[in-house]
């Protein structure tokens, strides 16, 4: 490079020097010289401390009303040829309490976003559209193709053959600055029912979610200590259990846990522990050492703790041993009523259906015998009573309505007197 070449550059870098500071202290001017740097960003810290020392206002979080929705699938090909009963079902349910407003502030897709990933494990931004692809893909205990059809009416769940899946989405306790969603999956199946619980911690004064390591430090050392911690606090909770009721020593800090109003309580999955979900709770005096320094800021500072007691249930699973094919589809026939002394006599009704049944001939017993008048027959455990004659007659009923004898014109009582004992001048035969 010639000199004069060089002594050019230097004159070009010194003017565009020059324009850059103008620049820089026109903005400065304009910004009443209030500003912050232009090249720079405020440090992290200082924005959590900036965040905790704000007052704001605390308004009531909105949720929606319960939402319950079903959808039935039933496969076409029974496994065993023949046997209704062995076809493979599918039920899904999803029961929401979906939130509305977080603090005031409606405009929650991060909040929303991390629900959905959660409770159906797709990217859908909006709840009906991530429902909707959840309920319309059925679960069966075996791979089915196109080979079923959905249903209007709940399939019987039979073990084996039978999967019902459930997701159940509601707030499970708020405090000033920080909300708990929890997602229930509870699966039956076939063989046993599978429960996970899930948690989603939501800062409700920054508006954002917050994850597992936003809450514990991701140091291995300290997360070895916390180990530790936990394991004592199992060996102290041995101590009230039987020993066919023992917790096994952790591996490892579960990946889920939930920071309750008290402490955190470390979920540990059905199988991992115990035969069933644990909770194992560390209180915040215990966990501070292991707690990143925004989150120990977020508490000291939070107050107004509140757990919801209107948690969703999951709907029972009503599983019912094979039948043969015929009664698959419809209930059996209900048992035939026995005659006894009790209900043989006992309504008006069971009366008519006695005579229609055939126990007596109506041809040969007409309604002139059993006029209303003052007259009635009535059969007991111990015989029959008139009150035209005032009578009693050691008879059983099993006996009286077997060996009544079919009385007809010939062989009725001789003279002027009927069957009931009353006069018929009318009807003597002249």
């Amino acid at each position: 490079m010639t000199k004069k070449n060089l002594i050019i550059v230097i004159i070009l870098l010194s003017v565009i020097d020059l324009v850059a500071a103008g620049w820089y202290m026109s903005r400065r001017i304009e910004t009443g010289n209030k500003g912050d740097s232009l090249f720079g960003g405020r440090d992290s810290t200082e924005v959590i401390t900036e965040a905790d020392t704000v007052v704001t206002t605390n308004v009531a979080d909105v949720f929606d009303k319960e939402q319950h929705n079903a959808y039935y699938y039933i496969g076409n090909t029974p496994a065993v040829g023949g046997d209704k009963s062995t076809c493979y079902t599918s039920i899904k349910h999803v029961k929401v309490r979906w939130p509305q407003s977080i603090n005031g502030n409606e405009e929650i897709e991060e909040l929303n976003k991390a629900l959905i990933s959660k409770a159906f494990g797709n990217s859908h931004s909006q709840l009906k559209d991530a429902r909707y692809v959840y309920l319309n893909t059925p679960t069966f205990n075996k791979p089915m193709g196109d080979d079923y059809h959905s249903s209007v009416k709940a399939p019987r769940i039979v073990p084996i053959y039978g999967n019902v899946s459930q997701v159940l989405v509601y707030p499970y306790m708020t405090s000033q600055r920080l909300l708990v969603m929890k997602v229930d999956k509870v699966e039956y199946n076939g063989h046993a029912t599978v429960e996970d619980n899930y948690f989603i911690h939501y800062d409700r004064v920054r508006h954002r979610v917050l994850s597992r390591i936003d809450i514990l430090t991701a140091d291995v050392s300290k997360e070895n200590q916390l180990l530790k911690l936990i394991n004592k606090k199992i060996d102290n909770l041995n101590r009230s259990r039987g020993d066919s009721n023992r917790l096994q020593h952790a591996l490892n800090v579960p990946a889920e846990l939930c920071c309750s109003s008290k402490g955190i309580l470390f979920q540990f999955r059905q199988g991992s522990i115990s035969s069933g979900p644990v909770e194992v709770q560390i209180d915040y005096d215990d966990v501070k050492p292991y707690l990143t320094d925004g989150f120990a800021q977020m508490l000291a500072n939070n107050e107004d703790y509140h757990i919801y007691n209107e948690n969703l249930k999951p709907e029972a699973v009503n599983a019912s041993k094979p039948q043969p094919a015929y009664s698959s589809v419809s209930a059996p026939a209900p048992e035939k009523e026995k005659s006894t002394a009790s209900n043989a006599y006992s309504s008006t009704q069971h009366k008519k259906s006695r005579y229609n049944n055939g126990y007596y001939h109506k041809k040969s017993h007409s309604n002139r015998y059993y006029r209303s008048g003052n007259y009635y027959h009535r059969n007991d455990s111990k015989g029959s009573y008139s009150n035209s004659g005032n009578n009693y007659q050691q008879q059983s009923v099993k006996q009286g309505y077997k060996n009544r004898k079919h009385y007809s014109g010939a062989k009725r009582r001789s003279g002027r007197y009927g069957y009931s004992g009353k006069r018929h001048w009318s009807r003597r035969r002249r």
